[in-house]
């Protein structure tokens, strides 16, 4: 039995409205005018620039090294 989104109450058409008016006005791009988050936004920019490394088999490869490591030390000694 397939049930189908029935729009005939008056409150579902009011809920529905109120939702995409708020989804339009979530984004007033309220960011652009704080000179905080420009400048966070700036420091993790140049961070990320910082650590990219543009080879994906050494970024694999050194991840499976510390997970071996990692893997392969006795708890005792991790504690």
């Amino acid at each position: 039995m397939e049930t189908k989104l029935r729009w005939s109450r008056p409150g579902s058409l009011l809920v529905a409205a109120a939702f995409l008016a708020s989804a339009a006005v979530s984004s007033a791009n309220i960011g652009d005018f704080d000179e905080h988050w420009q400048k966070r936004k700036e420091l993790a920019e140049a961070s990320v620039r910082e650590t990219y490394r543009s080879d994906p088999y050494n970024v694999t490869n050194s991840f499976n090294v510390a997970v071996h490591r990692h893997a392969c030390t006795p708890a005792f000694i991790l504690s």
